[in-house]
């Protein structure tokens, strides 16, 4: 009697291996991909270009305001700057706290995560995106001021004046990240849309409007629009240890707690 030997399942076993071993080895995403990635969800959904949308049209409107009440004298770049940034301000750190809450807000931070396993990476990619963008919007406002006063010059005659641009400027984009880092470190800690943005807007105010109450000149040391506003004014008023504990505790504190939550967070 003549024995058979079965050798079929060796040869897809060995062809396998053939295969692996062929293939090259798989490469992970740089950082600047990331953050490029990031940058492509911000604008490619309707909610966001929507807020971008609607962050223009307040400044052309404040600028529009701004040139029918003219005040006396020179026309001054920081009248300009400062009505058309007033709207986009409060509104710029909502792309903040959407960019961290998108993912488990759509539900699709399983396939994010699957094809990025390093989380930390990610979110930090989101933070960056987010300045970045916040800076590029920003940047719109900014020429739109430029316009105005360069408008009102000419149409009233007056002469433009441009005293300080370059401390305007490197205030507002300070605080302007500052602001849009807050709204991030909100929404990477709570994860939801709608209640992060409710809390980043109600915890700070409801804090400067009761802080002073309760705690007299002691208040300044959790007073985080004010410190944001000496930054943007680039005078501390002799509060350097007030105004790095407000950022400290409102901005450093919670992007801290927002990595570590979002790296531990269950993907659904």
């Amino acid at each position: 009697m003549t024995t058979v030997t079965d050798v079929a399942p060796t040869a897809p076993a060995k062809h396998r291996a053939e295969v692996a071993t062929s293939l090259p080895p798989a490469r992970g995403q740089s950082f600047l991909k990331l953050v490029a990635l990031e940058l492509r969800k911000s604008v490619d959904t309707r909610s966001g270009r929507v807020l971008i949308a609607a962050i223009l049209l307040l400044a052309v409107a404040a600028i529009t305001w701004q040139l029918t009440h003219l005040p006396q004298g020179t026309v001054g770049f920081e009248g300009f700057l400062g009505a058309a940034s007033a709207g986009p301000m409060l509104i710029l750190p909502v792309i903040g706290v959407m960019a961290m809450t998108s993912e488990w807000t759509q539900r699709t931070a399983l396939t994010t995560f699957t094809l990025s396993p390093r989380r930390v990476r990610v979110q930090l990619a989101k933070f960056v995106s987010a300045v970045v963008l916040s800076a590029v919007v920003t940047t719109g406002v900014v020429l739109l001021a430029f316009a105005g006063t360069a408008l009102a010059g000419a149409t009233s005659g007056r002469g433009t004046s441009y005293a300080g641009l370059g401390g305007q400027l490197a205030g507002g984009y300070l605080t302007v990240a500052l602001n849009v880092v807050m709204g991030a470190a909100f929404g990477a800690v709570i994860a939801q849309t709608a209640v992060a943005i409710l809390v980043y807007f109600i915890a700070p105010t409801a804090w400067s409007l009761a802080g002073p109450a309760l705690f007299k000149d002691n208040a300044n040391w959790l007073d985080v629009f004010g410190a944001l506003g000496r930054i943007a004014e680039r005078d501390l008023h002799g509060m350097v240890p007030e105004t790095l504990t407000a950022v400290g505790v409102w901005i450093v504190l919670p992007t801290v707690v927002g990595l570590w939550a979002s790296s531990r967070r269950e993907v659904k």
